[in-house]
């Protein structure tokens, strides 16, 4: 019989399939698409935690999606102060790999740099996300230790930086950028619903913002229900946080 020389999946193919199929799949949320880019990335690349900040076409830098609660404090830092390497690689247009925050110029970034490594991380591979030329955001995944990163590293962020893109655009030809600058704004909007629900769940069933992000997006994804429609019933009163799934038993110890 013929020997079987079938390869074993990559875990990049598998990772951009995910992907794809929820860009193509009209009932996914965008806010939900970027999300589980981070945590993607995050898996991808042996890292601790990811982050997506974009440019705002209002002016200035927004986070748009973390992985877990402690990336988006390093995320918001960046995108408050637009100091350190995610915006430096949103401004140059250029990859910025950090392989220890402890060494090298302490001149650069040095609040950043402080408040990183006080959370608890060391090193960081922050990606442009470039439309027609035009650096539009940035990928920015963390790591717990110092970290050389090999080309291999900057090959799957480079592919899921661009995958990121596509889920902001979903357009081709001379009305990609205006699409983008429509569905920036909407997102950002969408964000300020999603933090709201978060506080709304949080506070009510008494548990930390990252549990309560984490039921909502599990809810979300359990009951078929876009992110968007279920954060606005959330904060509408339409729907009370006991009634998300895993009210009664949240996760513990989630971040």
């Amino acid at each position: 019989m013929p020997e079987n020389t079938s390869a074993t999946p990559s875990p990049l193919i598998d990772a951009v399939s995910e992907i794809t199929g929820a860009l193509v799949d009209g009932h996914t949320d965008i806010g939900a698409v970027l999300y589980r880019i981070t945590e993607i990335s995050a898996d991808l690349l042996s890292a601790a935690a990811a982050g997506i900040m974009i440019v705002d076409p209002r002016g200035g830098l927004a986070v748009v999606a973390a992985s877990d609660e402690r990336a988006r404090l390093v995320e918001l830092l960046q995108s408050q102060s637009e100091s350190g390497p995610c915006a430096d690689a949103i401004r140059t247009s250029e990859v910025i790999a950090v392989p220890d925050l402890a060494t090298g110029d302490a001149d650069r970034w040095p609040e950043f740099r402080t408040v990183a490594t006080e959370i608890g991380y060391r090193a960081i591979l922050a990606v442009p996300m470039i439309l027609d030329r035009h650096t539009v955001g940035g990928l920015n995944i963390l790591f717990t230790e110092p970290t050389t990163f090999d080309p291999e590293q900057h090959r799957r962020a480079g592919v899921l930086a661009d995958l990121a893109v596509l889920e902001l655009t979903q357009e081709r030809g001379e009305h990609r950028a205006g699409r983008l600058s429509e569905r920036t704004l909407a997102l950002l909007n969408d964000r300020v619903h999603v933090g709201q629900a978060t506080g709304i769940v949080a506070g009510t069933l008494d548990i930390t913002p990252g549990q309560a992000r984490a039921m909502i997006d599990d809810h979300a994804r359990l009951a078929g229900v876009p992110l968007r429609a279920l954060v606005r019933s959330i904060t509408d009163g339409a729907i009370h946080p006991t009634e998300l799934r895993g009210a009664e038993t949240p996760a513990q110890g989630a971040d």
